[in-house]
């Protein structure tokens, strides 16, 4: 191999370094991604300070003692003690877009739903606002939005309920759309959210002794851009996450950690503390993982086992109505995911002004909610926690079966069923162990909402309120919240008895076979409406845990993202680089005549050294095509070297972020993430978007390029109708992504997917016009031909 052959070898070593060079980006970006440069302070400052909510309701019927084992038989399961429970609603995508849905989902969630279950607390999981405009041209978190999420607040007096301890609220990724950082007048949640901080964290002091602990973790990016999918947990945020589990794992009273974050595990990369701390490290002391995010894209039910923990996403308020409870029932956790009663998904109100809603409420605010039933104990068998923290053999032996059923009739107008796999135990009755006296209660609501008047701020709740004025100002509502957090770290809270229905069973002579698992439902039916509401579990007398059942897609793992990213990019690579080493090693140095560009067929040039690759019908019409294509410079080198930029360098650059003190507007976009004004934002967003437009674009083209290269015959017209519109399609792709993430100056400085695309079709037109060519000489021939033999009779005649 002499030196002027070896020249063509240098893209194969160029490409081995440029591999090393993308591996050390990758890295990089990694790291950097979870590390704020130039905003730690602030966001430490923006992190929430841990609160002790305390409960000073006592019950004398309790026997339970916080000093019991969790495995002592001697707890008290005939009354309602030891049990509180909590909602959770997430993505409601609030915006004065929707008519359908949305907004008006959360206001009669608030409005008519709180007021019958009276959760302890309910946590927003997320997504709050939609921040999208004109098809999703336009983004960028909007302050009217903002405002309407704070005026449903303040309509539906949660503010304040339980002294200001009841609503908890979380950023999703719509939240912090083109948000450069936390203190940017565009962060419209600091100032318009119930929470206002970086999260949340509180314990949760019950009156029987035993403490539970709530935390919030926020998992925007430090910068975003445009519209991210995936989320990082900083730094910062795992430093105050890491204090917060180890305050909660010195408590020798809690019992049971809840998380909260609104991207699920499997969107959200997760960074170390400033001490080397993992998410991996605490995950033993996590009871459940409450997340959104998700809506139905990969089914109804997404729910999953990791290790150690049990994570479970919730579907989307905004279209399809869903909402969560969770009960902590002598600390046997249960939840199940309800859909807002309403006669079609998502619901019409026809406008997106609240106070239409507000001025002229549609019918269905004065409808009958039918019951809401809730198995506490026994344990769903298909939900046992992993770490051993729920007494599931205790709930079993105590032969009680606990519900709580929430529903605006008197407990005198329900009745109870319990079916076990679709039969009916007529022998097991539910008997109400609730508030003594709720019928009272229920009558109370009854006459009040006769006076009440839909333009006025009323107190719905059992506990005395101080509501916002509505004259006053959104900020004075914010200094009030504000000053609520920052001054007053214990805050106290009164709770009322849960409505409880109990039923004495035995399971052991009911089921027949212990290790079977078997439906457990129970029908609560409102006799006076006629309105029923079940909830069903799994169960298993030997107390053992069900599989999942959950379909594949829901478990799809999109963290794998840039392992499938790398094996199309590798695959492409293989393609490509063996075709040309092949060429390089047998063809090239024996053709010094080859043409740079495909506007010459060079199968007959080639066809000594290709012979071995027209024997059989698969080397002919698969490998062959690749080698005649590849042999040439002007089709390997510019897609080559394309590709190889991916790793190295930006795809895109422009204005794809909002100006603010610290960050310039000018961004670039990696595969690896964005990077602007020295700060990474990584997150696995580029890897789903790069390889689906790597498959559709450079990939597509590259076969296309091959075949249509190979071929020396001119394809039929519906062939080049079918390029035309493929190329359109590309085309109008490109631009359109290119142009939702920073402008016109993002189109032209777009070397991923346009310059490529173009590029692409620039090596197709060429091939075509080659092709036209052909034939028009072969017409002028068949002329000639016609023309001589036409001249020679006329010769002869």
């Amino acid at each position: 191999m002499d030196f002027m052959n070896l020249k063509h070898y240098w893209i194969f070593f160029a490409t081995l370094i440029i591999y090393c060079i993308g591996f050390i980006v990758h890295f990089i970006a990694q790291y950097s991604g979870t590390h704020a440069r130039n905003e730690k302070e602030i966001l430490r400052e923006a992190s929430t300070n841990t609160k002790l909510v305390h409960n000073t309701f006592t019950n004398t019927t309790s026997t339970t003692s916080a000093n019991v084992d969790v495995d002592s038989p001697f707890s008290d399961y005939t009354s309602p003690t030891n049990l509180f429970y909590f909602a959770q609603i997430s993505d409601i995508h609030i915006s004065y877009d929707f008519t359908k849905g949305a907004q008006g989902h959360l206001y009669y969630f608030l409005k008519r739903i709180i007021p019958v279950v009276e959760p302890q607390f309910l946590f927003i999981t997320g997504d709050i606002t939609n921040s999208k405009k004109n098809g999703g041209y336009t983004v960028g978190t909007d302050e009217d939005e903002w405002k309407l999420y704070r005026k449903i607040l303040e309509q539906t007096g949660v503010l304040l309920k339980n002294n200001g301890t009841f609503l908890w609220d979380l950023r999703g990724n719509h939240d912090c759309f083109m948000i450069p950082e936390w203190s940017s007048p565009f962060n419209f949640f600091k100032n318009y959210s119930k929470t206002g901080t970086r999260g949340f964290s509180f314990h949760y002091e019950t009156s029987f002794g035993s403490t539970y602990s709530f935390i919030g973790l926020d998992g925007c990016p430090v910068f975003t851009v445009a519209n991210p999918f995936f989320g990082i947990i900083d730094e910062v945020t795992m430093d105050a996450y890491t204090e917060f589990m180890d305050h909660a794992k010195a408590n020798p009273k809690n019992r049971h950690n809840f998380v909260f974050i609104h991207y699920p595990e499997t969107t959200a990369k997760f960074g170390k503390s400033s001490f080397g701390k993992r998410w991996e490290d605490y995950t033993k002391n996590i009871s459940l993982l409450l997340t959104g995010h998700f809506h139905s894209l990969v089914g109804d039910q997404i729910y999953a086992y990791h290790k150690n923990y049990l994570e479970l996403e919730l579907s989307d308020l905004k279209i399809h109505g869903k909402y969560r409870l969770v009960s902590i029932d002598h600390d046997i956790v249960s939840f199940s995911d309800y859909t807002l009663p309403l006669p079609e998904l998502p619901y019409d109100f026809k406008t997106s002004n609240l106070d239409d809603i507000i001025h002229q409420p549609p019918i269905i605010f004065n409808q009958t909610l039918p019951p809401i039933v809730l198995i506490t104990s026994p344990k769903n068998s298909r939900f046992i926690l992993e770490t051993n923290r729920e007494p599931v053999k205790e709930s079993i032996s105590s032969e009680y079966i606990r519900v709580l059923v929430f529903s605006s009739v008197l407990p005198t107008d329900l009745k109870l069923s319990l079916f076990i796999d679709d039969k009916e135990q007529q022998d097991i009755t539910f008997n109400f162990v609730g508030e003594s006296n709720q019928e009272e209660k229920i009558r109370d609501k009854r006459e009040e909402s006769k006076k009440r008047s839909w333009n006025k701020i009323v107190n719905i709740y059992s506990r005395e309120e101080n509501i916002f004025n509505m004259s006053t100002s959104t900020t004075t509502n914010t200094t009030s919240t504000t000053s609520l957090r920052e001054n007053n770290q214990t805050l106290v809270e009164s709770n009322k008895i849960p409505p409880l229905w109990i039923a004495k069973w035995n399971p052991s002579t009911t089921i027949l076979n212990p290790n079977k698992s078997y439906e457990l439902k129970v029908v609560a039916l409102d006799q006076r409406n006629n309105l029923k509401g079940n909830h069903s579990i799994t169960f298993r007398f030997d107390g053992q845990k069900e599989d999942l059942n959950i379909p594949l897609r829901g478990q799809l793992l999109l963290k794998s993202l840039p392992i499938l990213f790398g094996i199309v990019y590798i695959s492409y690579e293989v393609m490509i680089l063996l075709s040309r080493f092949y060429a390089v090693r047998y063809i090239i140095p024996k053709h010094s005549n080859l043409p740079f560009l495909p506007n010459r067929y060079v199968g007959d040039l080639i066809f000594n050294e290709t012979k071995s690759f027209r024997q059989t019908f698969f080397k002919k019409h698969f490998i062959l095509p690749f080698i005649e294509a590849f042999t040439l410079n002007g089709i390997f080198y510019p897609l080559q070297i394309f590709v190889l930029c991916l790793l190295v360098f930006p795809s895109k650059v422009g204005l794809m972020s909002r100006s603010s003190e610290h960050f310039s507007r000018i961004c670039g976009e990696f595969l690896y993430g964005f990077y602007g004004s020295g700060q990474w934002s990584n997150t696995f967003d580029q890897y789903g978007t790069f390889m689906v437009i790597f498959l559709l674009i450079p990939y597509l083209n590259t076969f296309l390029i091959v075949f249509t290269n190979h071929r020396r015959h001119r394809n039929s017209i519906l062939t080049f109708i079918l390029l035309i519109l493929i190329g359109g399609i590309q085309l109008a792709i490109s631009i359109s992504s290119s142009y939702k993430r920073g402008g016109i100056l993002t189109i032209l400085l777009s070397p991923f997917p346009i310059w490529i695309c173009l590029y692409c079709w620039f090596l197709l037109i060429l091939i075509i016009i080659r092709r036209f060519k052909n034939i028009i000489i072969v017409i002028i021939l068949v002329i000639d031909i016609i023309n001589n033999n036409n001249n020679t009779s006329n010769n002869n005649y």
